[in-house]
């Protein structure tokens, strides 16, 4: 079998002519050879499982690495990054026969703060780990801008206890005592050095006379130095070591009860020739206290250990005294009293006798006869306006005044010389009055 004869050149130029004008003419041809040149360039591509393809992952969840590694050198982040969703949008260069199965998780995208070596404002980028997949080509953002202050700790931080609410049965706290009675707050220092105390909330209306002795928990509320709340995720409360969040609170409860203070026990003493005791008043005049259940039962009253002398007195006095103990009480709510006593005048009460009657006011044309020409009478008023009063310093009298012949119950009236405060009670209050012309 003889070879075949090669071909002139020419004539492979001559067919190629010939099928580009064939093309030209027919547009249909110039499609299909189109779709040709795609088809075979798939193909291709398709057959290479190692060409590397980009592809975009958007929302891709970072992990924070780093965190106690900051601390160990002193500093920490202003920002939850431990609670914090941080997302972000990377490409990557993924093998084609990986592109399906590459997830943003086959990347390990994440922000190192080991990265960081001082404070003050940082950028820390955005990293990727090695990747079977392929390599991450860029992050958007690239990093984040983080406020970077000194990690600082305060030992011994007091738990003090805070009373809300009422308690309906009055009750009263005799020991409260807290474990841990102090806690260590660590965190960023600008928190960290206004932290004063680590307060505890005792409700009040929680407590009951069926429990004296009761174990609350409660949660820690850090305050600065006036009592404002500092919150923050930023801060951490231990206790040896251990993160806590709450305390034990243990009380110990007694019933309470409201007793007045004895009046007649806060004075002692005559006052002075004239002057009697008038109204004395004690501040407070009753007094909260706590006890035994029994003990408040039998307790009324509670007395004033050092009254008040008013002896010779003539003007009011004021004081204080000590209340008398009551061994069984475990509180009470005032130790001292302030005693107030009025000293007041006396009254004076007189009798006269055969005090003479007139008759005032008496029209001169007529003449006036009385029932009875004296009486006696009873005075009485102001020790000071009465005590020196004598007969002649009383006027008996009745008034005609307008009046014409007749007979008349006149009222028989008082004059005192001298004072206007008196009482006066007749031995009878009226007499007869005859009036008739006058010769």
């Amino acid at each position: 079998m003889q070879p075949e004869a090669p071909q002139n050149p020419r004539n492979v130029r001559d067919h190629l002519r010939r099928a580009l004008r064939v093309i030209r003419r027919h547009p249909f041809m110039k499609l299909a050879a189109l779709l040709l040149a795609i088809v075979f360039w798939v193909v291709v591509i398709a057959s290479d499982p190692s060409l590397l393809i980009e592809k975009t992952f958007t929302d891709a969840v970072v992990t924070v690495q780093g965190l106690e590694t900051l601390r160990s050198r002193g500093y920490t982040v202003m920002r939850d990054l431990e609670n914090e969703v941080i997302t972000v949008r990377f490409r990557a260069e993924v093998t084609q026969g990986n592109y399906d199965r590459a997830t943003a998780s086959s990347f390990l995208p994440r922000l190192d703060l080991s990265q960081i070596m001082e404070p003050g404002k940082q950028r820390v980028y955005f990293t990727a780990g090695s990747s079977l997949y392929g390599e991450v080509v860029s992050f958007e953002p690239a990093y984040l801008e983080l406020e970077v202050e000194p990690y600082t700790s305060r030992s011994r931080v007091p738990v003090v206890t805070v009373q809300t609410g009422e308690n309906e049965e009055g009750l009263w706290l005799a020991s409260v005592s807290t474990d841990p009675s102090s806690v260590t707050v660590s965190g960023p220092k600008s928190l960290v050095d206004d932290v004063r105390r680590a307060a505890v909330t005792i409700p009040l209306d929680g407590l009951s006379s069926e429990r004296l002795y009761d174990s609350l928990s409660s949660v820690i509320e850090l305050q600065d130095a006036q009592g404002n709340a500092i919150v923050s995720p930023l801060l951490r409360i231990t206790n040896e070591s251990i993160t806590v969040d709450s305390v034990r609170v243990d009380v110990h409860v007694y019933p309470t009860k409201q007793v007045p203070v004895s009046v007649e026990s806060a004075v002692t003493g005559v006052p002075a020739h004239g002057y009697t005791l008038g109204e004395v008043r004690v501040t407070p005049q009753t007094v909260l206290v706590a006890g035994d259940a029994e003990v408040l039962a039998g307790l009324d009253v509670l007395h004033v250990a050092s009254p008040l002398d008013v002896s010779g007195q003539s003007v009011s006095q004021l004081g204080s005294s000590a209340l008398s103990d009551v061994e069984t009480l475990v509180y009470r709510a005032a130790e001292d009293v302030i005693i107030e006593a009025q000293i007041v005048q006396a009254e004076h009460v007189h009798t006269y006798q055969d005090l003479e009657i007139t008759v005032m006011n008496l029209d001169p044309s007529l003449t006036a006869k009385l029932s009875r020409s004296s009486m006696s009478a009873v005075l009485s008023g102001q020790y000071e306006d009465v005590e020196g009063l004598t007969a002649d310093d009383i006027h008996l009298y009745v008034d005609a005044q307008g009046l014409g012949e007749g007979v008349y119950m006149a009222d028989v009236l008082c004059r005192v010389d001298g004072t206007q405060a008196y009482t006066f009670t007749p031995e009878s209050a009226q007499v007869t009055l005859t009036l008739s012309a006058a010769p």
